[in-house]
């Protein structure tokens, strides 16, 4: 009975996970019209930071003697942090929260397969090719269509959307392969976090002070705070919670369907409208990546029972 209820609480949290993340895309292309993208960038993380550190406070010390044991994985961690989160922010200033959100989970799979997958193994499976062949189909067809849609303001603003969106999908891919190997040497999510933002901050806060224009009196703590809490760090616990419950295979499988999700919230609270060829598109490209992580999971299962003695 206690499992069953764990189990179930464990799709009550992927549920939130997938809203949260939803939600974040949604709001952060919101705040980005009326706030400074910069600033967000740079009080929004500083607010995480300050918090994971604080969860570790008691042994500070010990994480930063680690830091210092493993500070190539770590500077190379904030490199694909930093390149992740402003190719998100920038990404939503050009395409709508759905497109941004599908393009950047669809191309952290793709990137951490073609890392992580021998040569070998892609040439005997060309299924996976196919797979990603229906995720890239997908995203050009959904690029198209918005290039051609007045709401967009033009071809190359969709264009430079959609770059920001491919870096950062790109990024993503490696900071789950860097985070994997930095938990692996020791370190709890908590401390990951504490110590991932660092570089993201210090670039955006260089930027802004020589180009934001922004006064202190300007900034609202208690609303960035509040920001700090619904982009990152609620997602992040639904996110743990999930994994925790249902392990990382099931997760992964209800993931792809957080753009869906923005869709409809970007057209009931962001003025976008409706458009049928658009949600199709997205769930081609949604089970496209739910395909292709399935694929590349049955290639570890075979790996590991080849490897046993």
């Amino acid at each position: 009975m206690f499992k069953k209820t764990f189990s179930e609480f464990g799709y009550l949290y992927i549920l939130l996970y997938c809203l949260a993340n939803a939600i974040s895309f949604v709001f952060i292309s919101h705040i980005n019209k009326t706030h400074n993208d910069l600033l967000n960038i740079v009080m929004i993380f500083s607010y995480a930071t300050l918090l994971f550190n604080f969860i570790n406070v008691k042994k500070l010390d010990n994480l930063y003697g680690a830091v210092k044991k493993n500070y190539a994985l770590i500077f190379f961690m904030n490199v694909a942090t930093l390149f992740n989160w402003i190719g998100s922010f920038f990404s939503l200033n050009y395409i709508d929260p759905a497109t941004a959100l599908c393009i950047n989970l669809s191309m952290g799979p793709i990137t951490t397969f073609f890392i992580l997958t021998p040569f070998k193994k892609i040439k005997e499976n060309g299924h996976l090719i196919f797979a990603i062949i229906l995720i890239i189909l997908g995203m050009i067809l959904i690029t198209k269509q918005h290039t051609t849609a007045p709401v967009y303001h033009g071809t190359s603003n969709v264009l430079l959307g959609v770059m920001f969106s491919v870096i950062g999908g790109i990024a993503g891919g490696f900071v789950g392969i860097c985070s994997q190997k930095i938990t692996l040497s020791g370190f709890s999510l908590s401390q990951v976090l504490a110590t991932r933002f660092y570089l993201l901050v210090t670039v955006c806060a260089i930027l802004l002070f020589f180009y934001g224009k922004v006064s202190v009196a300007d900034i609202d703590w208690k609303f960035y705070l509040l920001s700090s809490l619904l982009i990152v760090i609620f997602p992040l616990v639904m996110y743990q919670a999930a994994i925790k419950s249902l392990g990382p295979m099931i997760v992964s499988i209800f993931i792809p369907f957080a753009p869906i999700l923005a869709y409809f919230l970007q057209v009931l609270v962001g003025g976008y409208p409706f458009n049928l060829i658009t949600i199709l598109l997205l769930i081609m490209i949604s089970a496209s990546v739910i395909w292709l992580a399935r694929l590349r999971q049955g290639l570890t299962v075979i790996k590991r029972v080849e490897e046993k003695p």
